[in-house]
């Protein structure tokens, strides 16, 4: 009789477990989101065939790369670490086919603290000159204060680099205010850099530069939460002059910039509208990413509006592409609000990002964000997986750079295969007719 029972016993848990397991995969696969379900415009998955490695290290972190192209010749950097590390350059002398390792780098850039950011210069006289700039950020885990940011130039179309000129860090702040502990805080320095136009429309030998400060309370505006600056950058003889470096926004819109965080500004100008776009990264992470614009050269900017979610993320660069028309936006994916982003009802986070994506669209696109909180359509193209992500959302800082013929080459970190241990460097190669269909 008890040995009756308890086989009935086992037979109705077992029941109840199966019970249980269909109702809960019914609640798991009801549940289920995938991230096009969220994006407003059409998502396209680049197919492998545009797609290239430019670096792979066994065991090795290789991360946050910039490129730049002159006179045919491309070049891209990138730290040996996460965030900072000797910087690594490669060379590509046929359009990103191949790539070899370049040579003679300054020594100094083996101390580099941060992401390095790479700009072509364009002057009035039309000659070029490259910089490249590096952060020297506060490394709280290390113990490491803020101390200003790092320029290196080159005349001769990178092949020789000036070493390292260091500004606004430790000393500076020493010497101007009898302190260190006021040297800046140079995170992501320059993440934009921008040519500049005089009362008549005329382009001038001056760029707009920008990086921003964490939240901690170390180094200037200590206390004063995330704040961004901007420096004005000229050169003279075989000099970079960096003015002193001000906050971007005013005291009333700072309140807006510390809740959302915003930080990582890329800024485009909009020849159509002559003024600049500024798009930002919002990681207090309680809001999509911010835009705003500005009609006098950066002096002064609109409020911070949210952009749609096809365009939320962290570390946009945009390049405009005069073939098609369209603007290539690229960022790291990462939307994140509560519980409104899971991709099913058990996921532990509220995180979803399929990695490494591309926003295609138009300036009337983005200028419709700035100017309205309503809801419209002018979600753009569509939204390009250049590079899905298999571990977190490590990846998405990249350089962009189009050709003349609207070939468009990204580079970028990531995991971008299941079976990688460690990020590497990719690159994507492609025409957006070729990609995606023009709304």
């Amino acid at each position: 009789m008890r040995k009756r029972s308890l086989k009935i016993s086992l037979i109705s848990v077992a029941v109840l477990a199966v019970v249980v397991a269909i109702t809960l995969l019914s609640v798991y696969f009801a549940t289920s989101k995938k991230m096009s379900e969220y994006v407003e415009c059409q998502v396209v998955k680049l197919d492998g065939r545009y797609k290239t490695t430019v670096d792979k290290r066994f065991g090795k972190y290789l991360g946050h790369p910039d490129l730049v192209e002159i006179d045919g010749t491309l070049m891209t950097f990138y730290p040996s670490g996460h965030g900072k590390g000797a910087i690594i350059g490669k060379v590509s002398n046929d359009l990103g086919q191949s790539w070899q390792d370049m040579t003679n780098l300054p020594k100094s850039w083996v101390n580099s603290m941060e992401t390095p950011c790479v700009y072509k210069l364009t002057r009035t006289d039309g000659s070029q000159v490259l910089v490249l700039t590096s952060g020297c950020p506060n490394w709280a885990a290390d113990g490491i204060l803020p101390d200003g940011f790092n320029s290196s130039l080159s005349f001769d179309g990178g092949k020789t680099w000036s070493e390292f000129d260091h500004l606004y860090g430790k000393e500076w702040a020493l010497s101007e205010f009898g302190d260190s502990n006021k040297a800046y805080d140079g995170v992501v320095a320059m993440s934009s850099l921008t040519q500049l136009k005089d009362k008549d429309g005329r382009f001038i030998d001056k760029w707009m530069a920008t990086f921003h400060r964490g939240a901690h309370d170390k180094g200037m505006d200590a206390g004063n939460g995330y704040t961004n600056y901007r420096t004005y950058l000229t050169i003279e003889g075989d000099k970079a002059v960096w003015s002193r470096p001000e906050p971007i926004f005013t005291e009333q819109q700072h309140i807006l910039e510390d809740k959302y965080g915003m930080c990582e500004l890329e800024i485009i100008r909009n020849e159509k509208d002559d003024c600049l776009i500024m798009l930002a990264r919002p990681n207090r992470r309680v809001s999509n990413a911010l835009i705003c614009y500005s009609y006098d050269e950066g002096e002064t900017w609109s409020d911070p509006r949210q952009l749609p979610n096809c365009l939320t993320g962290d570390r946009h660069k945009a390049e405009y592409d005069p073939v098609s028309g369209k603007l290539i936006i690229s960022f790291r994916q990462l939307l994140q609000d509560g519980d409104k982003y899971k991709t099913n009802a058990f996921a532990a986070d509220s995180v979803m990002s399929e990695g490494w994506v591309a926003w295609v669209g138009d300036f009337d696109d983005l200028m419709s964000y700035a100017d309205s909180d309503s809801a419209n359509d002018a979600y753009g193209d569509g939204l390009i997986v250049l590079g899905k992500n298999y571990k977190g959302a490590d990846c998405g800082y990249s350089g962009v750079v189009i050709l003349g013929d609207g070939t468009a080459i990204l580079h970028s970190y990531g995991y971008f295969d299941a079976g990688a241990t460690k990020p590497y460097i990719m690159q994507t190669k492609f025409k957006i007719n070729d990609v995606i269909k023009s709304k």
